[in-house]
């Protein structure tokens, strides 16, 4: 095909809304659909490349895979090997396993599949993964594996376009099926089947170009209305939107109809402009290189917004290197011999392999958190994804004493505390636990933002029913969020189901945070030169709590005094005692059970005799 220089301009146009999106969701809301304007160019390229190749019969599977990787593959693997050295540095040791799983998922072009799978409940967040963005390439690639295919097999003009047709709308229908009735939101925004369609718009402008041309009379007005339904998304969808779903199908018809509008004074004049233009022409390094610019700075700084003056680091940094891949790998392998290709790959490949066992023991050496401060580690064999069978905790050496913990993650913490006071005060007990979902039986499905949280949950359930019928006292530790409406049901359900001799007994939450330490001090011993400054707070049960304890007499609260334990937080011994902002540490918890061990027993005493 034709090199225009308009497309390279609609591709700066594209990066720049995904930047701008990245600095702060804020700022454009919506700047998410740049990537969809590139699938749609994508499509729209690739699609004309193969069409015109099968046309003069000279179309040769390899000669076009190997022009994808040459594209695609020596800026990225050598992009792969700066980030996951620079980790090793800026990540903690808890985070290097995510980073690693990152990496190798995104060298083998699967990341999409790794993220939409992903549980980043512990670790670090979506915003601080610096390689978040790779997915959109995983699905380039894996799309480029298929669309020879169905481009070559398909012989008839006729029976392309109605094939492609049929699939953009059979997919589209799939992917907001499985978002809005089957509660798969995430796993559609990352799904190769949901993005197709985006791919084959692309395909379709190319099948009927000449036609599509004829059809467009004033390609000015055309040109105009397209750059305004862009913005408009950009400006009105967020992370909220039913997306991909039917509402992509809006950036990216405007896109095809962008690429269709050629001549216009938009195309001609300023999306070929020298400006835009090298931003085009930098689209793709621009696209690696500033997101994992923004996510170290977030996780460094433990803050998701930037400065003025951090954002013009962040816009200096990605330029720089951005223009020098681009001017010393991207640009010369393109067009490099295929010895030479396959050297630079095959070396990036093995040093890839190298830095898996050399960056961790690098990262231990540079940031020094033993597992026991920095992440949970008790009690995982009974908990969430971890599960693997009921604990039995505290003085396990007499009979069961028919006592069982449930909860969320606090209830987690809340085993290690139980398990110090019952093996000193000779008490002893049986526990579950899930992560941000109590296992209480009944939470409805629509409460989960992804069925894989729900399918969780049910895995817990079944053991949690059994160990429901054989305690007398049931402790449940919680944060009792408002979100889980369907929360006040089934725990008065739980309620209503229980015999005559069983109670439940609400414990009261522990103090928290209102940041994480161990990211603020990077260390767990306390820093004076870190701003350890922080927010203690202690969560309150729900008023509908309250009110089912007021109706039920088998409901108890074990309110605990935290003031012997809360002046000191979240050091004691200038020793770090959370391993997050909202979760007491091993060490944290030993120093809890210290401080109200005395206080539990005689109000858990009290609770029995009645």
């Amino acid at each position: 095909m034709k090199f225009r220089e308009d497309i390279q301009g609609i591709r700066a146009f594209a990066v720049l809304l995904v930047f701008l999106f990245h600095i702060s969701p804020h700022l454009l809301s919506g700047g998410f659909i740049g990537v969809d304007i590139f699938f749609v160019i994508s499509g729209y390229l690739i699609s004309g490349i193969i069409l015109h190749k099968k046309q003069k019969h000279s179309f040769k599977y390899l000669d076009f895979y190997l022009s994808r990787f040459k594209r695609i593959v020596p800026v990225f693997y050598c992009f792969l090997l700066i980030i996951f050295s620079v980790g090793a540095i800026i990540y903690l040791n808890r985070d290097m396993q995510s980073l690693r799983l990152n990496v190798f998922w995104a060298a083998i072009f699967n990341s999409n599949y790794y993220l939409s799978t992903l549980d980043t409940y512990f670790g670090a967040t979506s915003s601080e993964n610096p390689l978040l963005h790779t997915w959109t390439l995983a699905v380039e690639m894996q799309f480029y594996f298929i669309l020879p295919l169905g481009l070559m097999l398909i012989k008839r003009k006729s029976n392309l376009q109605l094939f492609v047709l049929l699939l953009i709308v059979s997919l589209t229908a799939y992917s907001y099926y499985n978002s809005t009735y089957l509660n798969n939101k995430d796993g559609m925004y990352y799904s190769l089947l949901a993005r197709i369609p985006e791919f084959l718009i692309g395909t379709l402008i190319v099948v009927n170009e000449k036609y599509l041309r004829l059809k467009i009379k004033n390609s000015n007005l055309t040109s105009l209305l397209s750059i305004v339904v862009l913005l408009f998304c950009a400006i009105t969808f967020n992370e909220e939107s039913n997306f991909p779903g039917i509402l992509v199908l809006a950036p990216c018809i405007a896109t095809s109809l962008l690429l269709l509008s050629q001549n216009s004074f938009i195309n001609q004049k300023i999306l070929s402009s020298k400006f835009f233009v090298h931003i085009g022409e930098l689209s793709y390094s621009i696209y690696l290189w500033h997101w994992p610019i923004m996510a170290y700075f977030r996780y460094y700084n433990y803050d998701t917004t930037f400065t003025l003056f951090e954002i013009l680091i962040i816009i200096s940094l990605t330029y720089i290197l951005s223009y020098l891949s681009y001017l010393f790998i991207e640009k010369p392998y393109r067009k490099s011999s295929t010895k030479k290709f396959l050297t630079l790959v095959s070396c990036n490949a093995a040093l890839l392999c190298g830095l898996f066992f050399i960056i961790p023991p690098i990262n231990k050496r540079v940031i020094k958190i033993p597992d026991n401060f920095s992440r949970p580690i008790f009690g995982l064999k009974s908990h969430a994804q971890n599960f693997e069978k009921v604990d039995f905790l505290g003085d396990t050496s007499k009979p069961y004493d028919s006592l069982l913990l449930i909860g969320d993650s606090h209830a987690l913490v809340y085993k290690s505390v139980l398990n110090n006071i019952g093996e000193l005060y000779k008490f002893n007990f049986r526990t579950v636990t899930n992560n941000t979902y109590p296992n209480i039986p009944g939470i409805e499905k629509k409460d989960f933002p992804d069925v894989r949280y729900y399918n969780q949950y049910l895995k817990l359930i079944q053991p949690t029913s059994i160990e429901l019928k054989n305690a007398h006292l049931i402790i449940i530790a919680s944060i009792w969020l408002e979100r889980i409406h369907s929360l006040p049901g089934s725990f008065e359900s739980l309620v209503t189901n229980l015999r005559k001799d069983q109670k439940v007994i609400i414990l009261s939450d522990f103090p928290v945070l209102d940041k994480d330490p161990i990211r603020v001090n990077r260390n767990y011993l306390k820093d004076s030169r870190k701003k350890n400054i922080y927010d203690v707070k202690i969560n309150m049960a729900p008023a509908w709590l309250e009110n089912l304890k007021n109706k039920y007499k088998n409901i108890y609260f074990l309110d605990l005094d935290y003031n012997a334990f809360r002046d000191d937080i979240p050091f004691v011994n200038d020793t770090v005692m959370y391993y997050d902002r909202d979760h007491l540490n091993l060490f944290g918890t030993k120093i809890l059970s210290q401080r109200i061990g005395k206080d539990f027993m005689n109000k858990l005493r009290q609770i029995q005799s009645k």
